[in-house]
């Protein structure tokens, strides 16, 4: 059973659901719980005809939950628990323990571990897991060094994807968009929060549109940001330029209109989105955060901009939209990058090791980058 906060289409509940559809299905019977709420991915999930349950927490700690959670797993007679994030954790770790399943636990951020309480309660939680997992090495160095959790306990299994899922017409895809062929297209993935700093990128688009006035942003993805981030494209005079889709499962046409991908986030670790991008040949400008160094190559596969830093993301757009045979060779690079490490059957096969007990994933990440080009 993978344990996710809600059933909406971020990056934690589409890794979880990655893991939930590729298990092979005669050795593996997989289910859902989102801790929190449904989402735009219950459609995907009925049709891939996974169960799964939403349980409404309530605001503030439920102590009850915890014990639902445990009934939930004597129900559905659950081998593995795999929970997301530390809420998550929290009120499964106890249950998982007592019903006799082995508990698995994915930090896909570490931003939180800033609080010396909730480092406290990771360590102690830590004791009811068989391991736990970071999604790059930024998070298993912070697990380690932060928290004070033994290597032996901390492994690193990024996410994957399936390159031959991104193959669609650029010229298809920006007719069904209402693009026109000659526009320059930038795309962001993102959950509308404020950690994604939305706001960052279309302050950054002002200057796009002065010096390149065909380019268009697009903006897939939905979150309590959506009001605020409509009235700032109003006010900065972008309406014409910025298109918001909302939640969308079209990435792949998505991509393939765009002619690079971009993430302003203020955090970040390994994203899915970014890796998708590479994975259809786009090039990457993403702030330096996380695990993006991992595989945004600076020059190689695309570019690296500071945080909060509204100018020089803005000038990465524009030097690329005026490069395209620049933007080709990062996003063919990307897409090798992509292949050769981040598949989706290697993160399916480590996950599958690591719920039988048969072998221990990774606790360094591979090396990645430099001489991609003659790879």
């Amino acid at each position: 059973m993978q344990v996710t906060w809600s059933l909406v289409a971020g990056g934690a509940e589409m890794y979880a659901l990655k893991i939930a559809s590729g298990l092979n299905s005669h050795r593996y019977c997989s289910v859902l719980c989102a801790i929190d709420q449904g989402g735009a991915l219950e459609p995907e999930i009925r049709s891939l005809g996974i169960p799964y349950y939403i349980m409404n927490r309530k605001p503030g700690v439920q102590v009850s939950l915890i014990w639902r959670m445990y009934k939930l797993f004597r129900h559905e007679s659950v081998d593995v628990v795999h929970t997301h994030h530390f809420n998550q954790l929290f009120y499964s770790a106890l249950g998982a323990r007592l019903a006799g399943s082995r508990l698995i636990h994915t930090e896909h951020s570490v931003e939180y571990l800033k609080s010396r309480r909730l480092r406290i309660a990771l360590r102690i939680l830590s004791l009811f897991c068989h391991r736990v997992l970071a999604i790059g090495d930024d998070g298993a160095r912070a697990l380690k060094s932060e928290v004070g959790l033994p290597a032996s306990k901390v492994g690193i299994i990024p996410a994957g994807v399936d390159t031959t899922s991104f193959n669609e017409d650029k010229e298809a895809a920006r007719l069904s968009l209402g693009l026109e062929q000659s526009d320059h297209v930038a795309l962001i993935v993102a959950r509308l929060y404020p950690e994604k700093n939305h706001r960052l990128l279309l302050n950054a688009f002002i200057k796009v549109v002065e010096a390149l006035p065909r380019a268009k942003l697009i903006i897939a993805g939905e979150g309590t940001e959506r009001a605020a981030l409509e009235a700032e494209i109003v006010k900065l005079g972008l309406s014409s330029s910025v298109l918001m889709l909302g939640v969308r499962r079209d990435i792949a046409r998505l991509l393939a209109a765009a002619d690079l991908f971009v993430l302003s986030s203020d955090r970040e670790g390994l994203p899915i989105a970014v890796l998708e991008a590479m994975a259809a040949g786009r090039p990457v400008i993403a702030t330096a955060v996380g695990d993006l160094s991992r595989v945004v190559i600076e020059g190689e596969t695309g570019l690296l901009v500071p945080p909060e830093d509204a100018r020089t993301l803005s000038s990465a757009i524009i030097d690329l939209f005026k490069s395209p045979a620049r933007m080709e060779g990062m996003g063919v690079l990307g897409r090798r990058l992509v292949a050769q490490r981040f598949s989706i059957r290697s993160m399916i096969e480590k996950h599958e090791s690591l719920y039988d007990g048969r072998s221990a994933v990774a606790t360094e990440p591979e090396k990645v980058g430099g001489g991609l080009a003659d790879a």
